[in-house]
């Protein structure tokens, strides 16, 4: 967990507001593993041209001593459809997040996220970043042959 502080000063063009600053405050957890009350089985949800029509699944642990319950905050509308477990969670229970890109979309690629929260005494909110990546597709050469590698597996000796 690495904790950050940050501000930035905001500059208005209407004269009675003027400037101000704005400061964020918050927690950046690197390992799903070490988030309370939830953990999730994955810190990021990734599909590719072969995949994106196929729905993902992040697997949501309760470790918590509390029932839980999940809502979605804010999501990218028109690029995902997203379904929360409408049931509670009971301490120690897990449930799936289940997310499919919109037949919809268009892009190639694209990097969106979702958050939602969940209703312990803090209101702890998991954003979580989706991605669908482009094709790799590597160049071709002019000239150049395929060309199988076949392992050498003759003994060597030093003689």
């Amino acid at each position: 967990m690495a904790p950050f502080n940050k501000s930035a000063t905001v500059t208005c063009n209407d004269n009675d507001r003027g400037n101000f600053q704005l400061t964020l405050k918050g927690k950046s957890y690197e390992k799903p593993d070490s988030l309370t009350p939830l953990t999730l089985s994955a810190g990021v949800m990734t599909w590719d041209p072969q995949t994106r029509s196929k729905e993902a699944k992040l697997v949501v642990k309760n470790v918590s001593k509390s029932t839980l319950k999940m809502h979605l905050v804010s999501q990218p509308y028109g690029y995902l459809k997203i379904s929360l477990p409408d049931a509670d969670i009971k301490p120690g229970k897990e449930k799936e997040i289940k997310v499919k890109i919109d037949s919809s979309v268009k892009d190639a690629d694209f990097k969106k996220s979702f958050t939602f929260e969940v209703n312990d005494s803090t209101g702890t909110r998991y954003t979580v970043p989706t991605i669908l990546t482009k094709p790799v597709i590597l160049p071709q050469i002019p000239g150049a042959q395929e060309k199988t590698v076949v392992p050498d597996t003759t003994k060597k000796t030093n003689k």
